[in-house]
Parts: C-alpha cells; sequence; structure tokens
C-alpha cells in the first residue's frame, strides 16, 4: 500500500497533478444516464398553402391521423406545409430531413417529385405522392406510391385480356387525362399481344350518331371507355351494347345515384375497397368523413395508406405488402408501390364488387 501511494505521489508530480485531485480521481464514479435519443417521427409534405391542392391535401393529412392513430405506439407526425412550387418544396423537404424525420411522406405533386428524383439530395426514407413526369429510374430510398390512372388503364388491360377478350376499341375524349388512359391501355394491350381495332374520340356535346355508326361496324369483342361519368353517359347509348365495356375509376363519382348512373350499368372498372366496398374488413377500422365530398374520399383513403406504408418503413420494413383501403399494396422492385384496385361493376345504378 506504501509503495503504491508513493508511485502515485510520484506519477502527479511528474504530470503536476495535486496528490488530493489523484486520490478523488480514483474514487467510484457514478453513473450518469446519457439522455434518451429522441425518436424518429414521420414528417408529411404537403401543399397546403396552396390553394388549387389544399383540399385533397388536407384529405391525406386526416386520412393519414387516421392510420396512425392505430398504430400502437402512435408514431410523431410532423406536418411540413408547402406552395405549389419545386423551390418551395424542396425547401420543406431539407427542413424535414435535417429536423431528423425517420421517414418523409411527400411531395404530392408531379412537379414537386420531378425535382426530388432529380436532386441527389435524399438521404431520407421517403415515400413520394406522385409519379415523376417521365419514368426514371428511382434514386435510393425514394419510393413512389400514387392514385395513378395510367396504372388503373394498365390492370384493366390486363382484367380484359383474362377475360378472354382480344380485339379492342378504345373510346376517349379530348381531355389529358382521358387520353393518358387510353395510351397506357393501348400500350398494356399491345404488351399482351392484343389488338385495337380503332380508337376514336368524341365530344359530349356533338352528334354522336357518326360514332355510333363506326362502333356498329368496328369487329372488336370489348370497349375500352376513357371518360369521366358526365361524359359516359352521354356516350353510352351510342356504344355497341353487344360488347363488353371496360373503364378506370374515373368513370365513378363516388356518389350513390341509382337513377343518374342507369346508363352505366354493366360497365366493369376498377375502384379503391373504400369506395367500392365500404363493408370491406380493412376500411372497416377506419373513421369514415361522411362529410367529405366524394372526390376527397379517395384523398383521404389514400392519406391511410401512405402513412401505413410510412409506419413500415419506419421500422424498416421494406417489403411491402398491404391490404389497403385503395387496393393492395405490394412494393415492386425499382421503387414503386403497386396498387391493385378492387374489379367492379355497376349493377342497379351502384357500385358492385365484380
Amino acid at each position: 500500500m506504501f509503495f503504491a501511494l508513493v508511485a502515485v505521489a510520484a506519477l502527479c508530480k511528474a504530470a503536476d497533478i495535486p496528490a488530493s485531485a489523484a486520490g478523488a480521481a480514483l474514487a467510484p464514479i457514478t453513473a450518469v444516464p446519457l439522455p434518451a435519443a429522441p425518436k424518429p417521427f414521420v414528417a408529411l409534405l404537403l401543399p397546403l398553402d396552396a390553394p388549387d391542392f389544399a383540399p385533397p391535401a388536407e384529405a391525406v393529412l386526416a386520412g393519414c391521423k387516421a392510420a396512425l392513430a392505430l398504430v400502437e405506439g402512435t408514431p410523431a407526425l410532423e406536418i411540413v406545409r408547402t406552395g405549389a412550387s419545386s423551390s418551395h418544396i424542396m425547401a420543406g423537404y431539407e427542413a424535414a430531413a435535417v429536423r431528423g424525420a425517420g421517414v418523409i411522406v411527400g411531395p404530392m405533386t408531379r412537379d414537386g417529385v420531378t425535382a426530388l428524383a432529380a436532386s441527389g439530395t435524399i438521404r431520407t426514407l421517403t415515400l413520394a405522392l406522385n409519379a415523376p413526369l417521365q419514368p426514371v429510374a428511382m434514386p435510393e430510398k425514394l419510393y413512389v406510391f400514387g392514385l395513378s390512372i395510367d396504372a388503373e388503364a394498365r390492370q384493366v388491360a390486363r382484367s380484359a385480356w383474362a377475360d378472354h377478350l382480344r380485339d379492342a376499341v378504345v373510346v376517349r375524349t379530348v381531355s389529358a387525362l382521358s387520353r393518358r388512359a387510353g395510351q397506357a391501355f393501348a400500350q398494356e394491350w399491345f404488351a399482351l399481344g392484343g389488338r385495337i381495332s380503332e380508337a376514336l374520340e368524341f365530344d359530349p356535346h356533338a352528334d354522336l350518331r357518326r360514332l355510333h355508326e363506326r362502333l356498329s361496324r368496328s369487329g372488336a369483342d370489348l370497349l375500352f371507355l376513357a371518360a369521366d361519368p358526365d361524359q359516359a353517359r352521354a356516350v353510352r347509348p351510342y356504344l355497341n351494347n353487344q360488347i363488353p365495356v371496360y373503364a378506370t375509376s374515373q368513370i365513378n363519382s363516388g356518389r350513390p345515384d341509382p337513377v343518374a348512373n342507369v346508363d352505366l350499368n354493366g360497365i366493369r372498372f376498377v375502384e379503391m375497397p373504400w369506395l367500392a366496398q365500404p363493408d370491406n374488413l380493412t376500411a372497416m377500422i377506419y373513421p369514415r368523413p361522411d362529410a367529405l365530398a366524394p372526390e376527397l374520399q379517395r384523398f383521404y383513403a389514400f392519406g391511410i395508406d401512405a402513412c401505413r406504408i410510412a409506419n413500415e418503413f419506419l421500422n424498416w420494413r421494406l417489403r411491402v405488402n398491404l391490404e389497403g383501403v385503395t387496393g393492395t399494396l405490394t412494393l415492386r422492385a425499382g421503387g414503386t408501390v403497386e396498387r391493385e384496385a378492387m374489379p367492379s361493376v355497376f349493377r342497379d345504378g351502384a357500385v358492385a364488387a365484380r
């Protein structure tokens, strides 16, 4: 013991440290717990400050809150408000990343997603709520989920092919959305090996008898109709009633109206379970905001599924395979969450599962 104290004193002298301080250094150390690391949170990047996008963005936000409220140990949600400009969206994205978001959900606009995909700044798991303007390879950690009319048209093509139909005629309006749906259907139909006899455009306010004459001479065994509900009601009496008609969810207003929808009876289309089958087990566990306009119900359901996926990402479960309220959701190679909507049909003026 004496020799040990002499050695300590000698070391202290050599280092100019008082022996008393050295003795204190040898005293037992009380462990001080480090502060807990902050829990990762979900950042929801929405164009809430853009008048044109605010209503659907608010519906997405409400759906997201409904989804996360049912998650055990509800994850914290931080809302990042942006305008519609790409620069504003990118500034909001960077702010969420700097604050330590575990997952960023958004942007919601195609311009915003395009800017983000090209930015080279993605370091946080991100679920974009739309597709880029042009197909691009998704950067690492960027995933895409959306209510794409193009994807629905491709699903409809596969459904018609599975129904053993092979020769199609495409009927569309002059709107950009209608043309996109018609083009997506045609691309998938050709890829499957199908034939398209004709692609016709119509004006619902014009004389449609010539359209009827051309369709009557067509040898097609199915018709793909790219139109909204009012346009479809106007043109349906002029279509060939001898062949089945297929469409996307664009044809469904979401408003049950047996009288107005009588002309749509028999049309086969795809729709999200939230609207096609409200008593679906998955849909029934979430509150249904009946006061929300039908066109915004889609975005509410979209918000539910988006934040269910975000919660999977937050827990590093990246092999997404969910029965969602917008359809069956599967994460595919390349970063796209594929949504398989529910095969549906108009029956007695109402939507029914097919």
